[in-house]
């Protein structure tokens, strides 16, 4: 065969790899997840980066199957470990939570994964953060509020959902007080029972 053929050949053999690997990558988010909203527009790529490093699977992807009942917070503060904690509903009202943990800071490279934990939750206890859930009227949120910037040193909080084939996201910027915050820290120290710093609280 000729040289210049099988260069050829072999070119297009990695662009066909190429978009093939790409189009096997995971969507995490819809494409309208910013809203045109140029303040986000550039994070989505990073949220989804993180995710994968995390081996989180698409709660968008869940969204096509009406049954799946699930609810994830992904913590991404700039200096610390990333961290997502996954509430998986079950068809008996119980669930199963999962932790995981990130080498990484959050802000910078991912890291690989080095906490990866699941237990079960009661009925009780499901209904407990679900109804937090319902109660922030977190299905009707804007994904950014009017107030909401993204900054260099902080951290982001996001709160993912699907249920009954609805998807939704909503993120904020190191919230101080409101719904978010508070959703957050019910995930982080009443489900996953994790022992945070108060310095790296933020």
């Amino acid at each position: 065969m000729d040289k210049c053929i099988a260069r050829n050949l072999s070119a297009i053999a990695v662009l066909l790899l190429i978009a093939f690997t790409a189009m096997a990558q995971v969507k995490y988010f819809p494409e309208e997840a910013a809203g045109g909203d140029p303040r986000l527009d550039k994070f989505v790529d990073w949220y989804s980066v993180q995710l994968t490093a995390l081996k989180e699977p698409s709660l968008l992807e869940m969204a096509n199957t009406p049954s799946s009942e699930s609810y994830r917070f992904l913590w991404l503060r700039t200096f610390h470990h990333p961290i997502a904690i996954r509430l998986d509903v079950k068809a008996d009202g119980s669930s199963v939570l999962t932790t995981k943990i990130t080498s990484g800071e959050g802000g910078y490279e991912p890291g690989v994964l080095t906490v990866n934990t699941s237990r079960n939750l009661t009925q009780e206890q499901t209904q407990n953060i679900v109804k937090k859930i319902e109660e922030a009227l977190f299905w009707s949120m804007p994904i950014l509020d009017d107030g909401n910037t993204i900054g260099v040193d902080g951290a982001e909080w996001i709160v993912e959902g699907v249920k009954n084939g609805k998807y939704h996201v909503v993120t904020r910027w190191s919230p101080e007080s409101g719904a978010i915050r508070e959703l957050g820290l019910a995930f982080i120290h009443d489900l996953a029972k994790l022992s945070i710093p108060k310095n790296e609280m933020y």
